[in-house]
């Protein structure tokens, strides 16, 4: 069997409700950057890959802002190395797209996201070949149903942004069936005042009572001062984990975090390939990593990391944010291969307001029940992509 073509769909859709004066989560500069059109759609990069025997598989690569990047990536540089090779030889085509930038300095960025979603078409491909889901062919199923927390509690999903309205919200997805909820914080540096983030805590754990897990995400709002102090105020209010509290690239900070706080310091979605991630693990900056698939060189790359994670006992919750629907297949998949002793949970985006998840599939991927996801039963991925509805989201080059 040999690849025949490989073909990028960037796509864009509408995101309801964010804007300069209400923001879902901190980011620095909000108000310009949301003026400027930053986080206000939602997108992503969708890759199919085509056989001469008529297999077809799909994957995906992360977008934040401008899909056109990665999809010319894939059409100029990584279509040239794939086509004409054998689909099912994964990790010596990963390696070959990777080395194609490697001594030009292109460790991450756009360039491994793009890599990123053809390698999981590639994988999409093998497991329609030997007629399996991709978890069977990475040696699970580990467990027959993944456990899920319910993500995030984002600030422009509330009437207001307040431990009231959040505190709400999560008692509403309690009685839902969720046990592990994670809660946007770093209003404090949005001008909530500088215990807010405390007092939305500490609302929301005295709402929903000490059975049910909950874990906090800063998308690395504080200084290493400031999250020591947080830190050790969650402690006290039982938190799971403490995500991205500092900035990813001070590592030394991560390290001196996760050895002065007892809470899980956990990190990982701003990260590309085994390369980086090696130190946070191996010299102690993450108790939970995040890799994401579809960002950090795909499911190739996320075996590598689960590998280094089980070595150097570093639990794994795959990170999935705001993606489409090829990231969360990439998810599932790969957190029902992981490990008992090294996968946590997986990252269910319970409101699901984005019409890339909503309107793409042909039928639902995630089942939730009870605080777990199903397993797929399809082969490969799992997706049946409605090509005709994506159409309708593709951004003309």
């Amino acid at each position: 069997m040999k690849v025949t073509n490989v073909k990028s769909y960037p796509l864009v859709a509408p995101r309801l409700g964010v804007s300069p004066d209400k923001p879902d989560h901190y980011l620095p500069y909000w108000k310009e950057l949301s003026a400027a059109g930053v986080r206000s759609k939602y997108y992503c990069c969708m890759v199919r890959i085509t056989t001469d025997e008529r297999i077809t598989g799909y994957g995906e690569s992360l977008v934040r802002e401008v899909p056109e990047a990665h999809a010319l990536i894939i059409e100029r540089l990584l279509k040239n190395i794939v086509v004409g090779k054998d689909p099912t030889r994964v990790r010596e085509l990963w390696e070959i797209m990777f080395s194609s930038l490697q001594t030009r300095g292109h460790y991450g960025g756009y360039f491994v996201e793009a890599l990123s979603g053809v390698d999981a078409a590639l994988w999409d491909i093998v497991g329609k070949i030997e007629k399996a889901p991709i978890y069977k062919i990475l040696g699970g199923p580990t467990s027959g149903r993944i456990k899920a927390y319910a993500s995030s509690i984002y600030w422009h999903y509330l009437d207001k942004s307040g431990p009231e309205a959040v505190a709400k919200e999560a008692v509403r997805l309690v009685e839902a069936g969720h046990d592990q909820i994670k809660l946007k914080i770093g209003i404090s540096k949005m001008g909530g005042g500088k215990d807010a983030d405390v007092k939305l805590v500490k609302a929301t754990r005295d709402a929903v009572g000490d059975e049910v897990d909950l874990m906090v995400d800063a998308n690395s709002a504080f200084t290493f001062d400031e999250a020591l102090k947080l830190g050790r105020a969650f402690e006290k209010l039982g938190v799971l984990w403490f995500e991205e509290p500092i900035p990813s690239h001070d590592i030394d900070g991560y390290i001196k975090l996760a050895k002065a706080l007892d809470i899980k310091i956990a990190g990982g979605e701003s990260l590309f390939s085994s390369y980086t991630f090696h130190d946070f693990i191996t010299k102690g900056g993450f108790d939970v990593a995040q890799p994401n698939l579809s960002r950090c060189g795909g499911i190739t790359e996320y075996m590598r990391i689960a590998e280094l994670c089980e070595e150097h006992g570093v639990m794994l919750a795959p990170h999935v944010g705001l993606s489409g629907p090829g990231a969360r297949a990439a998810a599932i998949h790969a957190a029902a291969a992981t490990p008992k002793k090294v996968f946590l949970t997986y990252e269910y985006m319970y409101k699901q307001d984005n019409p890339l998840v909503t309107q793409l599939l042909a039928e639902p991927l995630e089942h939730f029940s009870h605080g777990h996801l199903g397993l797929p039963r399809n082969p490969g991925l799992g997706m049946t992509l409605n090509t005709r509805e994506m159409e309708k989201f593709l951004v003309r080059i």
